[in-house]
């Protein structure tokens, strides 16, 4: 294994441990913090409370990237700007989208976005390291409580490196965390594929045999998330066995269901029974995190449009930055009962509700309906766009003013839908037709849409884009099945859009390399000067 790179830690170590150590032990609430008595770094890595303070730590780490509100809030949703089903309207987000930032070596979205997901993910394994390493060295401590604390730290690793590898292609992995004695030791090649498919495989295989299915407190990683996490990383193998025997184990366990109704799914705190791993915050507590404006970039700005005023009924505040584009729209019209587009998963109409500047002829709770789609007028599109086109309603805080656009929404990561979606493609993959059907139907039924007797890799991609749209999943399948390129061509942003931008086509633009993310030049000066750049961006 390699040692971690001197972006890691050596100039922010201080000020990453400071703020690990204001977290309580597992004890606590661990979105409320109390200052420690001793928060030195001999406390944290050699003594129980301290590791248990410092995995406390990593889920404030895994929080950063969401409540980052660097252009705009921009950052989190970089997969969905640049996945076959948005469409990136205006601001800094869409920039994505159109492939001006973010598909280069040398433009601003690179060296800021991308890069913050590169410096997010490696933050994260540098402190798992070094909780691994402390807790396998301690000696006084009750051997489960060390499980327990190994395991979660391995979770977090896991996901990690598993998130840098699907984004990134060309990474390299280490277990050691940085010490000054390593700090300035630099990675000269990338790992192998299968180096770094050993470590997920032992650190999820760890993990799933020591956390339980029902963690003491809610945001925490439990058995169930591990198991989906470890699924998810055999069907990138193609290892459609262990794939569906983690989907199944989870499915049967007793301890997850999916919750009855679509819009059960994201209402509330999200603590629930189809909940495997979610991102807490908490408004007004102490290491309740800093709000995110995830909602306010997803729901169209419709109180610009006269007789509506912002109301949580019609998505609260939005600023219309990106949104579903038609292809998500025609997929979750196909089935006229499909309920996932009544305002639980996303809102595809807006009702007036300001009397006082109703238009003439409509009426309080009419959906608004003054703009078109047009394929050729760019003002009337743009207008359509940015007020009337459908919102995503899966971040949003219905406790949150109306006007306001911070949120402390918890985020959905992982959820039981998308195990049963795994399940149904593994078990497609290993000819079981029978548990594929079943299991697509899970999802299909909830959502009150009617069951289908045919099963594809065409179908249950389908199926995932109506059910997981906008989670942050949809780059990863499409890349995972071979399908991106194909897809992007086929559906990215929508036609008028893309016509629209100055810089060209971003159909015309994109290139079949750019599946993989560019490793930023600033981690490239960091790195030996033999480190493979992915390849079409040298």
């Amino acid at each position: 294994m390699k040692n971690t790179n001197s972006l890691l830690v050596p100039k922010r170590l201080f000020t990453i441990l400071f703020a690990i150590v204001l977290f309580t032990s597992c004890e606590k609430d661990f979105l409320e913090d109390k200052l420690l008595s001793d928060t030195s770094v001999d406390f944290l890595y050699t003594t129980p409370e301290g590791l248990e303070s410092a995995v406390v730590g990593l889920y404030s780490l895994n929080r950063n990237i969401y409540q980052d509100l660097s252009l705009n809030g921009t950052y989190p949703l970089i997969l969905q700007a640049k996945s076959d089903l948005g469409v990136g309207i205006t601001g800094e987000v869409s920039l994505y989208s159109r492939l001006l930032w973010g598909a280069s070596l040398g433009d601003y979205g690179t060296t800021s976005g991308i890069n913050a997901h590169w410096v997010h993910f490696y933050r994260i394994v540098d402190r798992a390291n070094a909780i691994i390493k402390g807790a396998e060295n301690l000696e006084d401590i009750d051997e489960g409580r060390r499980n327990q604390i190994l395991a979660e730290a391995k979770c977090m690793r896991a996901n990690a490196f598993f998130s840098l590898y699907r984004l990134f292609n060309n990474i390299y992995i280490t277990t050691e965390p940085t010490t000054p004695e390593n700090a300035f030791d630099v990675p000269q090649d990338k790992s192998s594929v299968e180096e770094i498919f050993t470590l997920l495989h032992t650190d999820l295989d760890f993990a799933i045999e020591n956390l339980d299915y029902n963690p003491e407190q809610f945001g925490r990683w439990g058995q169930g998330a591990a198991r989906h996490l470890r699924a998810k990383v055999a069907m990138w193998e193609g290892d459609w066995a262990e794939a569906a025997a983690q989907a199944d184990a989870i499915i049967t366990s007793g301890r997850h269901s999916l919750v009855p109704t679509t819009k059960e799914v994201f209402a509330g705190d999200l603590d629930h029974s189809e909940t495997l791993f979610a991102i807490n915050f908490k408004r007004e507590t102490i290491g309740g995190g800093s709000p995110h404006i995830m909602n306010w970039n997803m729901v169209s700005a419709y109180s610009d449009a006269p007789g509506l005023v912002q109301s949580v009924e019609n998505g609260g505040a939005g600023a219309g930055f990106i949104s579903l584009n038609q292809y998500t729209i025609d997929l979750l019209n196909e089935d006229p009962n499909d309920d996932r587009k009544n305002n639980t998963y996303y809102i595809f109409t807006y009702a007036y509700n300001d009397e006082a500047s109703l238009p003439d002829g409509k009426q309080l709770g009419d959906p608004l309906d003054l703009y078109e789609n047009s394929p050729t007028d760019q003002n009337e599109f743009m207008m359509y766009y940015r007020r009337q086109n459908p919102g995503v309603l899966k971040f949003f805080d219905e406790t949150a003013e109306p006007t306001d656009r911070n949120h402390f929404k918890n985020i959905m990561i992982y959820r039981l839908a998308e195990t049963y979606l795994i399940g149904a493609e593994a078990h497609m993959m290993r000819n079981n037709t029978p548990k594929a059907l079943e299991y697509l139907n899970a999802v299909r039924t909830r959502a009150n849409a009617a069951p289908v007797d045919a099963i594809n890799l065409q179908a249950i991609l389908d199926e995932r884009a109506r059910e997981l749209a906008f989670e942050g999943q949809r780059w990863f399948t499409l890349k995972r099945t071979g399908k991106l390129f194909e897809f992007l061509l086929d559906h990215m942003n929508n036609d008028n859009m893309n016509e629209s931008y100055p810089e060209g086509n971003p159909k015309v633009i994109l290139r079949e390399y750019m599946q993989n993310w560019p490793i930023p030049q600033q981690q490239m000066d960091l790195l030996g000067p033999n480190y493979p750049q992915n390849d079409g961006y040298n």
